[in-house]
This record gives structure tokens, C-alpha cells and sequence, in this order.
């Protein structure tokens, strides 16, 4: 009502400057009737106008008011996502990269990311084809893997997660010759490029999220012997020894369930326990299973060090592997099982400088590998000014039972070397050169077992999300 009398006003004085002007100029004069005539039509016209403006205002008010709540809800999805994989719920960094890459669609998130290998080598050691002798030759090869995460939040107390997956390729795998689960190349994935379906699961939070329970088919490397520096192959290490402990006889992929619990009171630990179905084919989910229990210590909410560069996480973790294993000393002994235990703890020392370490023990009578170690740590790029690349480096050793060097004479320790840089190029690509060097491999490298039989591995990665 207030913006109807100020336009009413307006328009009562320029008419009355109007009437005044035409009466200086010596112009005809309107009579008085006429003239209150035209003024009640300019008021109705007035009015009329100002009821337009009024709906206006409370139409804009009404976009204004809805604006803000798709805000709200931006907001609120926005930091859904971004608190889905948080340190202290303690899954693998690959999880956490491919929750990371979720976006919005609908109201269904999804992401997706493709990773591209090229390796080589001046000094391939597998064995010939057509003979016992290891071949030598210069060899470089290619492969390829790509993921699509498909994600639902149901509010704050649950989550569902599928994982599709392919690719084709394993670079120089074929041409080495190593200890098991000590590849060159984690990510190869020999899958021809045929999909399958790597994760499919939902997540239950439960009393704040002090207990999460998780069931379907489950990666296990996600939530036992993860670390912070060293458990993504697309983003991190690409050797299989710096990605998991080799000496940790993971199943495949299977059906089964996670439980998560800490608590508000002791926020500094926290326990993990996961059962799968051992074999990988569903077929004997009770009777022949991988158990996995990990216990986690976070030092900077226990000595109250909040700060980032204060973060680190230590974790002491037990499993076991029920399904059947032949004994490698006595071949009648055929329903043995493996089981172990091993340590895997990050610790950031700056805001720039993190550290690593992983040991892992395993049962010397089923496995080649009873020890295992890995040292390492990486730093930003904040340095020179490139915050976002990493540079990284890390030394292991896989080491051989009694039981092996027994019944294999000359088994020797492998030793691994490797090292990367990291170039973020921008949100969506970062390039990443990579070396990797390799002392005895397969436990005396070539048959000689000269120091010459040492292999060097060059490479690079890229990786797109998207």
C-alpha cells in the first residue's frame, strides 16, 4: 500500500506541473469537473498498477524464498557427500577416491574413472615359452581399467553403493617373473574388456554413526590393511606390494557384511570386523570363510591434536582364510588353512611431509610368503608452488618361510623399490611417471642370481575422472 500512494503522489504532482505549464503559456485551460474526471481515472489506473507491482513483489518473494531452499539442499547434499568416506571410518583410499568423484544426478550420485598404464622394461625375467631358460628382452606393454560408481544416500542413515568395472591389458605382468601378489602393476585388469560387477552393497548407520553394518558383495581390501599413503593404485603406488601387504591372502569379491563401531567416548579407537564368503564363488559362505578384525588407534584425537597435519591412523588387524590349502612340505595334507596378522599405520609428520609402514605375518606352512614389510612417505607439491601434485617413495621386502626355502633351494627375500610424481593437470586428469626397481626377483631373479638379474620397471599413469 505504501508503494501505491508514493506512484499516486508522483503522478498528482506532474499533472499539476502539467496543468500549471499550460496555464503560463497562455494554453486552454481544463475545467474544474474535467479535471477531477482525469484525476480519478489517473487514481484508478494508479491503483490498478500498483496491484501489478504487489504481485510482483510477492512473486519474486516467492522465487527468492524457493531459491533459497534449492540452495539449502545443494548445501546439504554437498556435505552428504563429502562426509561419506571420512579417516575415521577407515576403508581404503581407493573407496574413498571413488565416493569422492560422486556428483549429483538426480537423486542418484555418479561417478567414474578411467586409468590408462604404460610399463616397460629393459630386462624381462619370465620363463621362455618354449624353454627353461628366462628370456631377457626389452618389453613394454599396455593396459587400461575404467570404473563407474553408482551411490544413494538415504538421508543420514544409509547408503548404497554399486561398483561396475572393466578393462583389458596387463602391461608387463607376463613378462616377470615374482613372488605371488608382488605385481608390477596393480590396476591391470584382465578382464578383456567384459563388465562385471566389482562392489554392490548397503550401509546402515546406526546411534550417530558410533555403529555402521554393511552387507552384499564386498571388497575386503577396502576395510582391513588400509593406509592412508598407499592403498589406491590409480592415485598411489602401483606395485602390489605397497597397495595391500602381500603377505595377506585376501578372497575375492564375495557376498558378506562389515560392522563398524566406535564411540563418542573413546573417539581415538575404533573396530572393524568383516566376514566374506572365502572361495569367491558363494557356493560355501559358512563352512569355508575369510574373517578379517581390525583394531585402530587415531593419536591426534587422543592427545587432542586436531590439527591436520597431526593426523595419522595405526591399526593392528588379524585374519583368516578358510578355504582348503595343500601343505608345502606334505602334498597328502590338503584342508590346511592360512591364517595371520599384521600392523598398517600413516602418520602425517607436516601439512606438507606423511609416513607409512606395514608388516604382515602369514602361516609359513600354506604360503610361499611368511614376512612382510614396507616402508615409505610422500609430500605435496606446496613447495614449489603445486599443492595439489604428490611425490612419493617406498622400499619393501617380501620374505619366504622355512617351509618354501625348504622345498625351494636359493629362495631369497624381494626387494622393491619404487617411486612416483604425481601431476594434477587439472580437476579431471593428473599424469603420474612411475619407476619401480626390483632386487631378486622370485627369490634369485634370472637363474643366475646375480646382482645383474636386478629389473628395472618404468611407466606412466594417467587417470581421468569424471
Amino acid at each position: 500500500m505504501q508503494t501505491k500512494k508514493i506512484i499516486g503522489n508522483i503522478v498528482l504532482a506532474m499533472f499539476v506541473f502539467f496543468y500549471v505549464c499550460n496555464s503560463a503559456f497562455g494554453r486552454d485551460v481544463l475545467s474544474n469537473e474535467e479535471l477531477l474526471k482525469q484525476i480519478s481515472k489517473l487514481r484508478e489506473l494508479v491503483e490498478k498498477q500498483g496491484e501489478t507491482i504487489e504481485g510482483q513483489s510477492q512473486r519474486i518473494k516467492e522465487l527468492e524464498a524457493k531459491h533459497g531452499i534449492v540452495e539449502r539442499k545443494i548445501e546439504e547434499h554437498t556435505r552428504k557427500i563429502s562426509e561419506l568416506a571420512p579417516l575415521d571410518k577407515d576403508i581404503s583410499e581407493r573407496l574413498k577416491g571413488q565416493l569422492k568423484r560422486l556428483e549429483t544426478a538426480g537423486a542418484i550420485e555418479v561417478g567414474a574413472g578411467i586409468t590408462f598404464v604404460g610399463q616397460g622394461t629393459p630386462n624381462a625375467n619370465a620363463v621362455g615359452s618354449n624353454s627353461n631358460e628366462r628370456i631377457k628382452d626389452s618389453r613394454f606393454g599396455a593396459s587400461y581399467s575404467a570404473d563407474v560408481e553408482i551411490a544413494k544416500a538415504f538421508g543420514n542413515y544409509g547408503f548404497a553403493f554399486v561398483h561396475l568395472e572393466t578393462g583389458d591389458g596387463e602391461t608387463i605382468e607376463g613378462d616377470l617373473s615374482l613372488y605371488p601378489r608382488c605385481s608390477v602393476n596393480r590396476d591391470a585388469d584382465r578382464a578383456g574388456n567384459v563388465v562385471s560387477l566389482t562392489e554392490a552393497w548397503y550401509e546402515q548407520y546406526l546411534f550417530n554413526d558410533q555403529i555402521i553394518i554393511t552387507g552384499g558383495k564386498i571388497d575386503p581390501t577396502a576395510y582391513i590393511d588400509v593406509n592412508e599413503f598407499a592403498n589406491d593404485e590409480t592415485t598411489q603406488f602401483l606395485g602390489s606390494m605397497f597397495r595391500n601387504s602381500p603377505a595377506i591372502e585376501f578372497s575375492d569379491n564375495s557376498i558378506g557384511g562389515r560392522v563398524y563401531m566406535t564411540s563418542v567416548f573413546f573417539p581415538a579407537i575404533d573396530l572393524g570386523a568383516i566376514y566374506l564368503e572365502g572361495g569367491g564363488n558363494w557356493d560355501e559362505v559358512f563352512s569355508k570363510p575369510f574373517l578379517g578384525v581390525q583394531l585402530s588407534f587415531m593419536p591426534e584425537k587422543a592427545f587432542g591434536l586436531e590439527k591436520p597435519m597431526w593426523r595419522g591412523k595405526y591399526r593392528a588387524y588379524f585374519w583368516y582364510n578358510g578355504t582348503d590349502h595343500t601343505s608345502l612340505k606334505e602334498a597328502l595334507k590338503t584342508e590346511e588353512k592360512n591364517f595371520g596378522f599384521g600392523l598398517s599405520c600413516d602418520q602425517n609428520i607436516t601439512d606438507v611431509f606423511g609416513i607409512f609402514e606395514r608388516f604382515g605375518w602369514q602361516n609359513p606352512k600354506v604360503a610361499v610368503i611368511e614376512y612382510h614389510w614396507s616402508v615409505g612417505g610422500q609430500m605435496t607439491g606446496k613447495c614449489w608452488k603445486r599443492e595439489e601434485d604428490v611425490v612419493a617413495i617406498a622400499v619393501g621386502q617380501v620374505i619366504p618361510g622355512k617351509d618354501c626355502r625348504d622345498t625351494v633351494s636359493n629362495y631369497k627375500n624381494e626387494t622393491h623399490l619404487e617411486a612416483y610424481y604425481a601431476v594434477k593437470l587439472n580437476d579431471h586428469l593428473t599424469l603420474t611417471p612411475d619407476m619401480q626397481v626390483i632386487w631378486e626377483p622370485d627369490g634369485g631373479g634370472t637363474v643366475s642370481g646375480k646382482d645383474s638379474d636386478t629389473i628395472f620397471v618404468y611407466g606412466v599413469r594417467g587417470q581421468v575422472d569424471f
